[in-house]
């Protein structure tokens, strides 16, 4: 790491973002142009292992600096989380055959080259509820054939590496599932740009196509029994879920910031400025509060995970309540936001309303609530030992 204040650069960098964000969020468009900034930063490298070239911060800084980028812009700190956690989690939990790792390091460290997962289907829904993908793959003579379509590939335009899950054909009682390397110039794949969302509009998670796509035996990265636990298991909940949390703070002090400067400055015809108003005050307090509580349980969460310390909870426990807690608090926050600027902030050229859409993105990112206040429960009623397997 050196030196290098990434705090510091990631607010520079979210204050170019910023200017650029409207636009990108009313076309639905792509921000390339952030990506390169991103690139040239060193950020595209900020987790990769200092074994292959990267920085290697510990998973608080990099929930610093995802915090800061999604104050700028909400749809490009989410995009990049997915790059980034893909090396924090793997480098705890070494899933990904040696191989392929490397590559994966080498073209984030040399060319800037972006990585994701390709999970999510329409039919199938979150892969972390456990159910079976629709892609196939079938086993021919040196490799594989993948025929199917996923949902929900952020970063779809860019991505060099896209680690891919298809239900693998066999006359086994037990379906198996495989985890796939997928490069975007093999000959059949695809990118169908229908990511039309509510927020976080400029993520680029388009659909993901693959037509009879030939794979040489090598691409098959991970194999497991249908039920098995993922093998990632809480390394990759909790780089994802905090990661998603710091985004969603980051947001969440967008829409603050906007409120505070709004109540500063508003005065209407005739009157004093509506911060001397008693139910502005409070309201902008009650943000504040928010906000303070949401980055207290992310960042405790990360040191407990990081220290592997239980203190009476465990680490994973901690980390799906800092998600689920800051989810709804920072949706809490950006509502009462939207009350102090009253009205006006209804219209799209207001900063405060693209917040209150990208705010919500992470409640359907896991660990969804239910399934996290399960896990919790479970451990409270049931006794249980260890934490539920990880997400996809």
């Amino acid at each position: 790491m050196g030196d290098i204040d990434w705090v510091a650069r990631a607010q520079e960098l979210a204050r170019d973002f910023s200017g650029r964000a409207e636009q990108h969020d009313r076309e639905g468009s792509f921000p390339f142009e952030n990506f390169e900034e991103l690139r040239e930063a060193g950020f595209l490298k900020l987790t990769v292992p200092q074994s292959h070239g990267g920085y290697e911060v510990p998973l608080s800084l990099f929930l610093r600096t995802q915090e800061e980028l999604a104050s700028g812009d909400g749809s490009t700190a989410l995009a990049l989380n997915m790059h980034q956690i893909r090396f924090g989690s793997e480098r705890e939990a070494h899933t990904y055959p040696a191989r392929w790792f490397d590559e994966m390091c080498r073209g984030a460290v040399e060319e800037g080259a972006l990585s994701n997962t390709a999970a999510t289907e329409e039919g199938l829904g979150s892969p972390a509820g456990g159910g079976i993908p629709e892609t196939l793959a079938v086993a021919h003579e040196g490799g594989w054939t993948i025929n199917g379509r996923k949902t929900f590939t952020t970063m779809a335009p860019v991505l060099q590496y896209i680690i891919l899950s298809a239900r693998i054909s066999s006359t086994s009682d037990r379906p198996e599932i495989g985890t796939f390397m997928v490069r975007p110039t093999d000959e059949g794949v695809t990118v169908e740009e229908t990511w039309d969302s509510l927020g976080m509009r400029a993520t680029g998670s388009h659909d993901l196509v693959l037509t009879n796509v030939r794979l040489p035996g090598d691409r098959l990265m991970v194999r497991r029994t249908h039920g098995q636990p993922d093998p990632r298991g809480a390394s990759g909940q909790t780089w994802f879920a905090l990661g998603v949390a710091a985004t969603t703070i980051g947001v969440a002090r967008a829409a603050r910031e906007y409120a505070v400067e709004f109540a500063r400055t508003r005065t209407p015809l005739g009157n004093a400025p509506i911060r001397e108003l008693p139910g502005v005050r409070m309201r902008i307090a009650r943000i504040d509060l928010l906000i303070h509580r949401s980055r207290a349980l992310v960042y405790d969460a990360a040191r407990a995970w990081e220290s592997r310390e239980a203190d009476g909870t465990l680490p994973v426990d901690r980390v799906v309540m800092a998600k689920v807690e800051t989810l709804n608090a920072c949706i809490e926050a950006v509502d009462i936001a939207m009350r102090v600027v009253g009205g006006v902030s209804l219209l799209k050229k207001r900063q405060v309303e693209r917040c209150y859409r990208d705010v919500r993105a992470g409640l359907h990112n896991p660990p969804l609530e239910d399934r996290a206040l399960e896990q919790l429960a479970r451990r409270a009623l049931d006794g249980q030992p260890s934490p539920p397997a990880g997400v996809e």
